[in-house]
């Protein structure tokens, strides 16, 4: 790891979510908690600022397992959280996180963190907080913030402002200390978080979907680098005292995470998958030999956009080749490689009328380990496809990601470990290609800048585990 080298307790990928004035906000939080459910599925959380502190509530499953009605405390804000781990124990580290005890002397915390640091421990040595080598770093974040807080040497805000530009890595927070709500988003700004307004209530959520989703109104992003508090005056906004940090854009939310009518950075995140889908048309169209019966396939979900793009590019038709069952989770955000084929099975299945004596473009958002689309060119084949021709609307993923994304280790990743001129054996289809990543970017944003493409390229824009600065 940087630093000394130590291990680094389990980290966070979720969705967070937060409401704050008149209403029920804790049902607000709820309801913007399902609609951020893709984002995390084995814990939801949910505290509630009330007179006499936060009321609390957070259980491993489900949103709708954890809270099956909205009869929830009342309060004048509340957070909320639905998570994954990206590594260790996925028993660990439900949230949100809260520290302090009610009606006590030092403050109360509670701590909402989607993202993931490199290593934290050297800044928390710089602040002079022991912390436990096992903390998540999620724990991290609030141990340090509580410790600059107490004694009321400083507010919440303030305590943000001097904890966390020393942090490296990714945080999209939802903090409260039971009299304001406070968002962070990192000077990177790697990961959304997005304010909105539902009546007289102030709301943050990971996705403006979600705001959207109870009746709210999406009003605009966080800036990478803000911290923007809202109190009984109103709202309020600073930003972390740091210099020359390039904005970081994660591209995966863009390609996978993020839902299709979310809009990231003002770009509609369908919009780019459509783009995104229309130039692998163009730059990697199924062979001569397959055009006279072709039909494109999507690999449901997150790639519907793509393939319809794709599609349109190639003037093939449409075909809903593969079905997907209803109340399945996401197999990417899966843990271990044998779950992951088997969640592939019971989630999709092959439409024999759909493909059987065709050739089958399947078009996916991306391929990470290659479990999905292996299982996936053996059940077209099993329905009867004729050829399977795998086209990947983003570039081989040959690099972990330190940020927050669950993507293994390096010997997880298909591309790392084979050659792109033999994928087509290893996933038993007859091609594969990929699209190239400026082709990429510029579906997403034809400004070409703000991007992290570390996944893709390999240049981080930090320090990462295996390195003592960022790759430029």
């Amino acid at each position: 790891m940087t630093g000394e080298g130590r291990a680094v307790g389990p980290r966070e990928a979720c969705g967070v979510a937060g409401a704050w004035g008149e209403g029920d906000t804790a049902a607000l939080v709820r309801g913007m908690l399902i609609a951020l459910q893709h984002r995390g599925q084995e814990s939801a959380g949910i505290v509630v600022a009330d007179d006499g502190g936060f009321a609390e509530r957070v259980q491993f499953g489900g949103v709708r397992e954890v809270f099956p009605d909205d009869d929830l405390p009342d309060g004048a804000g509340s957070l909320g959280h639905v998570r994954y781990s990206t590594s260790g124990d996925g028993r660990r580290g439900a949230q949100p996180i809260v520290l302090g005890a009610a009606n006590g002397p030092e403050p109360q915390l509670a701590v909402a963190h989607n993202g993931a640091l490199v290593d934290p421990h050297p800044a928390a040595r710089e602040l002079g907080v022991a912390v436990p080598d096992d903390l998540t770093d999620s724990e991290v974040i609030a141990q340090l913030l509580y410790v600059s807080m107490s004694g009321g040497r400083r507010t919440l805000a303030a305590a943000a402002g001097a904890v966390l530009p020393k942090l490296t890595g990714a945080y999209s927070l939802v903090l409260s200390d039971g009299e304001r709500l406070v968002g962070v988003r990192d000077p990177h700004g790697f990961h959304p978080l997005c304010l909105g307004r539902c009546g007289a209530t102030w709301l943050l959520s990971s996705e403006p979907a979600a705001i959207r989703d109870v009746g709210g109104e999406p009003l605009r992003d966080l800036e990478p680098g803000e911290v923007l508090e809202v109190n009984q005056q109103g709202v309020s906004s600073a930003r972390l005292p740091v210099s020359d940090v390039r904005p970081s854009r994660c591209l995966f939310e863009y390609i996978y995470f993020a839902r299709p009518d979310s809009e990231l950075g003002g770009r509609s995140v369908y919009e780019a998958r459509h783009r995104a889908g229309r130039a692998l048309g163009a730059d990697a169209p199924p062979p001569k030999s397959s055009r006279s019966d072709a039909v494109v396939v999507a690999a449901p979900e997150t790639a519907r956009a793509a393939a319809a793009g794709y599609a349109r590019e190639t003037g093939l038709p449409l075909v809903q080749g593969l079905v997907r069952r209803a109340d399945t989770g996401r197999s990417f955000i899966t843990k271990g490689q044998g779950a992951r084929e088997r969640a592939v099975r019971r989630k999709l299945s092959a439409v024999p009328s759909a493909v059987s004596g065709r050739d089958v473009v399947v078009v996916d958002d991306s391929m990470v380990r290659g479990t999905t689309m292996r299982t996936l060119v053996g059940m077209l084949r099993q329905a009867g496809a004729s050829r399977v021709h795998v086209r990947i609307a983003a570039p081989p993923y040959r690099w972990p990601c330190f940020y927050g994304m669950d993507t293994g280790r390096p010997e997880e990743l298909v591309a790392a470990q084979v050659p792109v001129s033999d994928l087509a054996d290893h996933l038993s289809c007859d091609s594969v290609e990929f699209l190239g990543v400026q082709r990429l970017v510029t579906a997403v944003d034809g400004r070409h800048r703000g991007f992290c493409t570390a996944c893709f390229t390999g240049r981080y824009p930090t320090a990462t585990p295996s390195t003592t600065e960022g790759t430029p």
